[in-house]
């Protein structure tokens, strides 16, 4: 590799941002519902499935 050649990026900046918030949204949901004393299973799986829905959300919505 020669200094004229930058190495390529794995993932754009709006890739990143969407997968960011995704990860903060089922992370949120998986707090709550595990703070709503439900089994840490179910908090798993719900935080997963609102994890789903925020990405195509955010991929909607940050364009």
């Amino acid at each position: 590799m020669t200094n004229d050649e930058k190495p390529s990026a794995l993932m754009s900046v709006r890739s990143a941002l969407i997968f960011l918030c995704a990860l903060i949204t089922g992370v949120g949901a998986s707090v709550l519902t595990g703070l709503a004393r439900h089994s840490p299973y179910d908090a798993a799986l719900l935080g997963v499935a609102a994890a789903a829905g925020a990405i195509k959300f955010f991929h909607w919505l940050i364009r």
